[in-house]
């Protein structure tokens, strides 16, 4: 979700302290909720900066890009490799303990495919025969 603009925050901290509206009454101008208005008001007091701040920058990502990497190794020379066996080289290799669901974001980000075995794709015009027990024909 993006910040309020600096205009807009200008603008409902100058609509309030011109004294003509209460601040439901602003935030409804506005279309923005009481406690925005609130707290623009309390920012404006106390530090006089209502730009917004930057992101936070969220969790750390629990696998570095040497272990990605160890991953798509592992992906590309045994296709066939299953999450708990990823999960388990992890442990020996690097020492790191994941989850599995951990394993299958970084191989998404990888373009990789988690399924434990790539099956062929079936072509359109192959069709089976009826009463044939599943013989196919083309």
């Amino acid at each position: 979700m993006q910040a309020y603009s600096l205009d807009l925050r200008q603008r409902v901290v100058r609509a309030y302290e011109q004294g003509y509206d209460s601040i439901a009454t602003v935030a409804e101008r506005f279309s923005v909720s009481v406690g925005f208005v609130k707290k623009m008001l309390s920012l404006s007091r106390t530090t006089g900066e209502l730009a917004p701040r930057g992101h936070g920058g969220g969790r750390r990502a629990s696998l570095t890009p040497k272990q990605r990497q160890l991953l798509g190794r592992q992906v590309r020379v045994q296709n066939d490799i299953s999450l708990a066996e990823l999960q388990t080289i992890l442990e020996e290799q690097e020492g790191v303990s994941v989850h599995v669901s951990t394993i299958c974001r970084a191989l998404a980000q990888l373009d990789l495919p988690h399924k434990k075995r790539a099956l062929p794709r079936r072509n359109a015009t192959t069709t089976r025969e009826p009463g044939s027990g599943g013989v196919l024909r083309k």
